[in-house]
C-alpha cells in the first residue's frame, strides 16, 4: 500500500469500514499525510423489497408537492439517481425548479451538483442531521399562511428520527421515506452501489475481520468508524479489539453509540469529511489508545 515518507500520520496503519468505491476521498487525504490504509467492508447497501413508497414520494417530488428535500448522505443520493433511472426519468429533473434542496455535508452537496442539482441550504459549521435542524427555517419566516411546508426526507431504514422529529416540532409537515436498508456486507438483494474493484490500481488491500484480529503490523494501527450501524457490525466481528489499536469516530451520534457498548472512542472528528477524520486521528496519535 502507498505511504508518504513524512506527514502528520507517518506509520499509522488506519483501517477504513468501507469498500473501494466509498473510500477514495479519505484513503487519498489519509496517504497524503503519511498513513498506510486498508479496507474493512462491513456494511453495504440495498433497496427496499417493496419500492412502492419511494417511487410514489419521488413522482410526488417532481410534482412539486413539496417545498424542501434534504438529502443527508451521498447514499441517499445514490439511491435517488438508480430509482431515478429504474423510472425512465433524468436525475437532474426529478427535483422541480420550485422545491429547494437541503445537504448535509459537502460530499453530499458535491454529489447533487454533479447529477445537476444545486443546493439551497447546507449547515455551515455542524455538517450533520443535528446542525442542519438547527439552521432551518422557522415555518413562519417561510411561508406565514402555512401553505406549502411540506419537506420530503429519503433516508436510510435505520436512520435517527431526531431530523425528522425536530422538524415537526418546528411545524414542518415532513414525510420520511426508507429510500435504501442497511445491510451487512455483502448485500443479498438488489444493491445499488458499484461493486468493489478491489484490484484497481491504487486501491487499498482489502482485509477480514479475521486479518484484522490476525497478525497486529508494523506500528500503530486506527479504526475509523463511521456510523453507529457500523460500530456495532465492527463489535460484533472485531472483537476483542486488539490492545493499542485507536479508534476514532466519524461524529457524536457514532461516538454514543461506541459509548454506550463500551467502546469509547480516542478521538472524534469535529466534521464528518476526509480533512476532519485526518485531524481526529492526528489527536487520537497524540493522546494514545483508551482501549
Amino acid at each position: 500500500m502507498s505511504r508518504a515518507k513524512h506527514g502528520e500520520l507517518a506509520g499509522l496503519n488506519v483501517v477504513l469500514p468501507r469498500s473501494p468505491d466509498r473510500a477514495a476521498a479519505m484513503t487519498a487525504e489519509l496517504e497524503s499525510r503519511g498513513a498506510a490504509v486498508a479496507l474493512l467492508p462491513l456494511i453495504d447497501f440495498q433497496f427496499p423489497a417493496d419500492t412502492s413508497e419511494l417511487d410514489a414520494a419521488l413522482g410526488s417530488l417532481r410534482s412539486g408537492r413539496f417545498a424542501w428535500v434534504i438529502f443527508t448522505s451521498v447514499t441517499t443520493v445514490l439511491a435517488m439517481v438508480r430509482r431515478c433511472a429504474a423510472l425512465g426519468v433524468p436525475p437532474a429533473s426529478a427535483v422541480p425548479a420550485g422545491t429547494r434542496i437541503a445537504a448535509v455535508g459537502t460530499g453530499t452537496r458535491r454529489a447533487l451538483e454533479d447529477i445537476g442539482l444545486a443546493v439551497d441550504l447546507m449547515p455551515e459549521g455542524d455538517h450533520s442531521a443535528r446542525g442542519l435542524a438547527e439552521t432551518w427555517p422557522h415555518p413562519q419566516g417561510w411561508d406565514p399562511e402555512g401553505g406549502c411546508l411540506r419537506i420530503l426526507l429519503p433516508q436510510a431504514d435505520l436512520a435517527d428520527p431526531a431530523l425528522r422529529e425536530n422538524l415537526t416540532s418546528l411545524g414542518w409537515d415532513v414525510r420520511a421515506v426508507t429510500a435504501y436498508c442497511t445491510v451487512d456486507h455483502p448485500a443479498p438483494g438488489v444493491r445499488f452501489t458499484p461493486a468493489a474493484d478491489a484490484g484497481a490500481a491504487g486501491t487499498p488491500p482489502l482485509i477480514t475481520a479475521r486479518d484484522f484480529l490476525g497478525a497486529a503490523p508494523a506500528g500503530p494501527r486506527a479504526v475509523v468508524l463511521t456510523s453507529p450501524s457500523i460500530v456495532r457490525r465492527f463489535l460484533r466481528l472485531c472483537t476483542p479489539v486488539p490492545a493499542g489499536t485507536l479508534l476514532v469516530a466519524i461524529g457524536d451520534s457514532t461516538a454514543a453509540q461506541m459509548a454506550e457498548l463500551d467502546c469509547p472512542a480516542d478521538a472524534v472528528a469535529a466534521q464528518p469529511t476526509p480533512e476532519g477524520i485526518a485531524q481526529a486521528l492526528v489527536v487520537a496519535m497524540s493522546k494514545g489508545a483508551t482501549n
